[in-house]
């Protein structure tokens, strides 16, 4: 798509939403530059274009957004902290993985164009709490730190309002985070019912196929988890069923062999162990072919407990 049509396509895109330019623009840029975006009088850098085009439901994959090389140098590097601190590895022993990470951010905070923009700011935030679980430090802390991040995007932030938002997919990655933070510190409950909310959110929002395989298959699959770990199965069941539905129907299998394997201990744990053995095996395969390392061994613990030979 050509660069001058991506104010046209922002406008038409947020006319077709019912949105107006102040609930798109705000807190991100100002109104009167979104104005100015959508006229063709201005151009928005990457990640705000990135941002606003999600709070659409649009996924920014779709264009070529045209950048200069020192841009393309910065998001390479995003890609590979991202790589780093993934979150299905969170809890991973990866001392190594870790320490390149906070060299990364480290030196994205120091360019200070970079962090003029106030997504990058919030993205920045949204690592250093990453990292801080992988090392395990203080929970509170990690939660300030993400609620932090919200209120750069969402000022007035309040967990019990987030099916009301327009999120991006930055602020689904920092909500889904939140959520583990509870789970660690006791309030299960905390987290079942933000990733309610958040699956709300998802539901009635329009967006792409991508962008609804791969996050919002994330925000039921981890709300499966929390289910679980309340033993709560039946309704855990349900949720993995969905997510697995959801990854099936959009193509992207991220997620198939973490929802199959927590499908497994909901079954085992009602009674239900005939279907056991054979997810167990399609979890534990997919998970070698998907590289999720501390998956595999914990798919092997699982067998041994559930009496499952692979």
């Amino acid at each position: 798509m050509p660069l001058l049509n991506i104010g046209t396509l922002i406008k038409k895109l947020r006319i077709q939403q019912g949105m107006t330019q102040e609930d798109l623009a705000y807190p991100i840029i100002e109104q009167s530059t979104l104005s100015r975006i959508e006229n063709g009088q201005t151009m928005p850098n990457k990640s705000t274009t990135e941002m606003l085009l999600e709070r659409l439901g649009y996924n920014p994959g779709n264009i070529d957004i045209i950048i200069d090389k020192k841009t393309a140098d910065i998001h390479k590097t995003m890609d590979e902290l991202y790589g780093l601190l993934k979150t299905e590895s969170i809890y991973d022993d990866q001392e190594d993985k870790t320490k390149r990470a906070e060299a990364i951010i480290k030196s994205l905070e120091e360019d200070a164009e970079f962090m003029a923009e106030r997504v990058n700011r919030q993205y920045i935030l949204l690592n250093k709490a990453m990292c801080a679980l992988h090392r395990k430090e203080n929970l509170n802390s990690v939660h300030g730190m993400l609620m932090e991040a919200m209120k750069i995007s969402i000022p007035e932030y309040n967990e019990k309002e987030i099916d009301k938002y327009y999120l991006s997919k930055q602020d689904v990655r920092i909500i889904n985070l939140t959520t583990m933070v509870y789970r660690d510190n006791g309030r299960l409950d905390d987290g079942i019912n933000v990733l309610i909310l958040l699956k709300k959110n998802f539901e009635e929002t329009n967006i792409d196929k991508e962008s609804r395989g791969e996050y919002y298959a994330s925000v039921v699959y981890a709300l499966a988890t929390l289910l679980t770990y309340a033993n709560r199965y039946e309704e855990a069941l349900k949720m993995c069923d969905r997510a697995a539905e959801i990854c099936i129907e959009t193509g992207v299998f991220r997620l198939l062999p973490l929802v199959t394997a927590y499908k497994v201990h909901c079954l085992y744990h009602l009674g239900n162990k005939d279907e056991c053995s054979e997810l167990l095996k399609q979890s534990y395969y997919a998970s070698k072919m998907f590289g999720y390392h501390n998956w595999v061994s914990m798919i092997e613990d699982d067998a041994k407990n559930f009496g499952i030979t692979l």
